[in-house]
């Protein structure tokens, strides 16, 4: 089965007992980072609170604002990202993801490597959703020139090799009608697993994975 990375939950302590996990993680951030303008930040905290609980509309609106912070441009313009896949608004996520790996990759040091792997991956399960193979595994690889001990990467470009293989082989490829039959059952096998390929990957991205190091976002 395809890992999605950021999925679980964990415990709350202390004087964040409460709080979800992202809103924790992303306060810790911002306690531990040098920066003059909080408010987009906080803004990001926001965003991430309402992206959670499935209020589409008001995280938006905060990852919007967040979007005219010079500091948090790349990471609210990879939340809208996640907004627009969750509301399966693919070719707008894609833009999205696009202007945030554009904002990290334009900055002084490579210091979001978290974020710009997140970017690469999902756009990974976009071009995977749409059928786009190709595009698929290279931005699967290319997550994990990011981060290459990743396993959903690594998996999930596996399974990319694998669906332009499959595609390779159709029907119309082959001669005779027992053939045809043959992988038009493979087809059928094919697509319920991939169905649920795509149930494991619409990843909530906000939520803390206990074994990463790496902040939220």
């Amino acid at each position: 089965m395809v890992e999605t990375g950021k999925h679980g939950k964990h415990g709350k302590h202390g004087a964040f007992a409460g709080w979800p996990a992202p809103v924790f993680c992303t306060l810790l951030l911002i306690s531990i980072t040098s920066c003059s303008d909080v408010s987009g930040k906080l803004l990001i905290v926001e965003g991430n609170f309402y992206q959670m609980r499935g209020f589409s509309n008001q995280a938006i609106a905060a990852y919007l604002k967040a979007a005219s912070c010079p500091e948090t441009k790349a990471y609210a313009e990879f939340g809208l990202g996640a907004v627009y896949h969750s509301l399966d608004e693919r070719e707008a996520a894609l833009e999205r993801f696009k202007d945030a790996e554009a904002t990290v990759n334009s900055a002084p040091r490579q210091e979001h490597q978290e974020l710009l792997y997140r970017i690469r991956y999902n756009s990974g399960v976009i071009a995977f959703e749409n059928g786009q193979y190709d595009d698929a595994a290279a931005r699967f690889r290319q997550a994990l020139e990011v981060n290459p001990s990743r396993v959903e990467a690594k998996r999930n470009l596996e399974l990319s090799l694998a669906a332009r293989r499959h595609d390779e082989n159709t029907p119309e490829s082959k001669a005779g009608e027992g053939r045809k039959q043959e992988n038009a059952e493979t087809d059928a096998l094919f697509e319920y697993l991939r169905g649920k390929e795509r149930q494991q990957w619409k990843s909530r991205e906000w939520i803390d994975d206990a074994s990463e190091d790496g902040p939220d976002y």
